[in-house]
């Protein structure tokens, strides 16, 4: 249920819990993934479809918080190979959590199709009334023992050799300072968004976004989404 003081427009995502913790291939190919809803990223700036289609799932186990991106695509590239290049220059999939729901403070995961990642700490003096205040990145963060995983189907850094590249995290939750509770119980909501940037021929950039951030911007933290935890009841 969405409280009559939130923002109705925003965007929510249901997270179940599993019993055990993913294996992660790249491929999205543990069965657990068919427990996640898929949501469809849109573009960015107008909220209406893109070229390709964009999914992103999430789960959580009692250690880890795992999202997997589907992304359709026919000419998958990418020329940076180490931790914390700048991929959000290329391609490349990103999360931005937000556990404290004080949105002042996020941290912001990319992967690559190289699976090459960024993660970072966001200090974002931005609000809905001054857009453009600035924010400050901490590059220096590192989320430590977070894995990912990247396959493509097709072949890489060739024009039209491709179909689609896929994209798993299992980010770890003691990492993650601002939760009310680690693991999240039944009922916590975070803040959240969903990004893909593609670049199809190296020189256009098309940006995604799973909650509309209206310009070519994802650093809004009020424009957000929801991320709901969900424990089952065993029947």
């Amino acid at each position: 249920m969405i409280s009559k003081t939130e923002d109705s427009s925003l965007q929510d995502i249901v997270c179940r819990r599993i019993p055990r913790n993913l294996i992660l291939s790249g491929k999205m190919d543990d069965p657990l993934w068919q427990q996640a809803e898929p949501q469809v990223l849109m573009d960015a700036v107008s909220g209406t479809k893109e070229n390709f289609t964009t999914e992103v799932r999430v789960l959580y186990s009692g250690e880890y918080l795992y999202v997997g991106f589907y992304c359709e695509d026919d000419h998958v590239w990418g020329t940076l190979r180490d931790r914390d290049d700048p991929v959000y220059r290329e391609e490349c999939v990103e999360v931005f959590v937000c556990p404290s729901g004080k949105t002042h403070q996020y941290y912001e995961i990319n992967i690559s199709p190289k699976n090459v990642l960024f993660d970072a700490c966001i200090l974002n003096g931005r609000t809905a009334d001054n857009p453009r205040n600035k924010f400050q990145g901490f590059h220096d963060f590192n989320l430590q023992d977070i894995q990912t995983r990247a396959h493509v189907e097709g072949i890489l850094d060739v024009p039209g050799e491709a179909g689609s590249w896929k994209a798993e995290y299992a980010i770890p939750l003691e990492g993650l300072w601002g939760a009310p509770h680690i693991p999240p119980e039944h009922g916590d909501v975070w803040r959240v968004n969903f990004y893909r940037i593609d670049s199809p021929d190296r020189v256009r950039v098309d940006y995604y976004s799973w909650s509309t951030v209206h310009e070519a911007n994802f650093h809004q933290p009020w424009k957000f989404g929801r991320i709901r935890f969900l424990i089952e009841e065993d029947p």
